[in-house]
């Protein structure tokens, strides 16, 4: 029975890439069997593991016969993944700080405008009421793209 392994699995990725090369060639350059490559390719079987030497290996006997570089490829976009999730992340967290920013900036803004020295006292005046209406607006747009940048 055939196992389904995991796509873009480095055992995926070799038992693709081990029935396009030739057996003679493999054992010639890596000095391992095609019969070892397929161990290492079951990813139940903890015992075979392939070496990173040995996907270099394989990856260069696979451009000499025109197949590309599928370890190199593959660790490219998992590295890819990687950082466009840690770029999320400080997406996050950048927005969260500018949320913070925002947020004292309206205290603030309401603060002075309802202290009793201000212009009206304790009631707000027109430009008192713009100023925090537009703090408030600075806040909704941080939140808004919070929640664009978790989605």
């Amino acid at each position: 029975m055939t196992k389904i392994r995991d796509p873009l699995s480095v055992e995926k990725i070799l038992k693709d890439l081990i029935v396009k090369l030739n057996a003679t060639e493999v054992e010639k350059f890596t000095g391992k069997s095609i019969s070892h490559f397929r161990k290492c390719s079951d990813q139940d079987d903890k015992d075979h593991n392939l070496h990173v030497s040995d996907a270099i290996k394989l990856d260069i006997l696979s451009l000499r016969s025109q197949n590309g570089s599928p370890f190199l490829d593959n660790i490219s976009l998992m590295i890819e993944k990687e950082f466009n999730d840690l770029e999320k992340i400080e997406d996050v967290s950048r927005t969260l700080i500018n949320i913070g920013g925002r947020i004292g900036y309206l205290m603030d803004t309401t603060e002075k405008a309802l202290h009793p020295d201000s212009p009206k006292g304790v009631e707000l005046s027109k430009i008192e009421k713009d100023k925090i209406f537009n703090a408030i607006s600075e806040v909704e747009e941080k939140i808004a793209k919070l929640k664009l940048s978790i989605k």
